[in-house]
């Protein structure tokens, strides 16, 4: 019976602090909603880690029943499929999934939810986006008149600028569940509660043909400015594929250089992050250059076997 009278109050307490939020955001013209959407989860990952999924869907009845109540229809919309991400990141800690498997499912369904807003947002909202990315090609167009370049006979603006566009929005969703990945375990570590050991850095490693592929997606990217493909789908999918191939190399690109460089150098550990942001910052291809070559190469395992050591 304590039990059952514990669950019942820890999930009012929870509804309590959504609804708590959505009057403040609602006071604040939604500017907690916009600008701290990751703070929503976090009731549902509390309480759906400490009592399972099942008993989490009458609390999250409650905050959709509360948003529907004091949410305006977009935050009904953000707020719910953030409570949502929360409950199944919960569940995930409850039945003591792989901490990578947890990872990877929330950033899958932050960027699902991204694109599924961008479509309801012109759908619904009355956003419009094709008129949105025609100021933005106006403004690259501007810019190229002042530098005095030109653009090339093949170079497919309106389709570069839509499908950075797609790219960017499911690059916002994943770096949104990156963040809520990495608050719940803060949270739920300073709660005292039992959380799956995280996984070292050197663990994410994917598999050498990802890297194959990836380098010819970013080989396609750049032949796409260069030439123009007859048919356009083609054309908008080997730009689209392109960025997210090159993003991919990008990102294993950093992990290469925080794994190695330490043990080739260990004196240059402090300054890792500042040479990841410098070559982000001024040489991204090389990055990415350093991502293939992390993957496809052995360098990563005779890192882990203590080679490369240089003094």
């Amino acid at each position: 019976m304590n039990r059952d009278i514990r669950k019942l109050t820890d999930g009012a307490m929870m509804a309590a602090i959504i609804g708590v939020l959505l009057v403040i955001d609602r006071q604040l013209a939604g500017m907690i909603s916009s600008s701290a959407l990751f703070l929503f989860p976090l009731p549902m990952v509390f309480y759906s880690s400490k009592y399972g999924l099942k008993n989490s869907f009458m609390v999250l009845a409650a905050i959709f029943f509360l948003l529907f109540m004091l949410g305006t229809p977009q935050t009904i919309f953000f707020v719910g499929c953030e409570s949502i991400i929360g409950m199944v990141y919960g569940a995930g800690i409850y039945n003591g999934t792989d901490n990578r498997r947890i990872f990877l499912r929330t950033i899958v369904m932050g960027a699902a939810v991204e694109v599924l807003a961008m479509i309801v947002l012109a759908a619904f909202f009355g956003y419009d986006m094709t008129a949105d990315m025609g100021e933005y090609e106006k403004l690259f167009a501007n810019m190229m008149e002042v530098t005095g370049s030109e653009i090339p006979a093949a170079f497919d603006l309106d389709s570069l600028i839509k499908n950075v566009f797609i790219v960017s929005t499911v690059l916002l969703g994943v770096l949104e569940g990156c963040i809520t990945h990495f608050v719940s375990r803060i949270m739920l570590k300073r709660m005292r509660m039992k959380i799956p050991a995280s996984t070292p850095l050197n663990q994410y490693f994917p598999p050498k043909w990802a890297g194959y592929i990836a380098i010819v997606g970013m080989v396609a990217y750049f032949a796409s400015f260069s030439v123009r493909f007859e048919n356009e789908t083609l054309q908008n999918g080997a730009q689209a594929l392109g960025m997210a191939a090159m993003m991919y190399l990008v990102v294993f690109g950093a992990i290469g250089v925080a794994v190695l460089l330490p043990r080739m150098y260990p004196k240059t550990r402090s300054f890792v992050p500042l040479i990841i942001i410098f070559l982000f910052m001024t040489a991204s291809y090389v990055l990415a250059l350093i991502g293939f070559l992390y993957i496809t190469t052995d360098l990563h395992e005779r890192a882990l076997k203590g080679g490369l050591r240089r003094e």
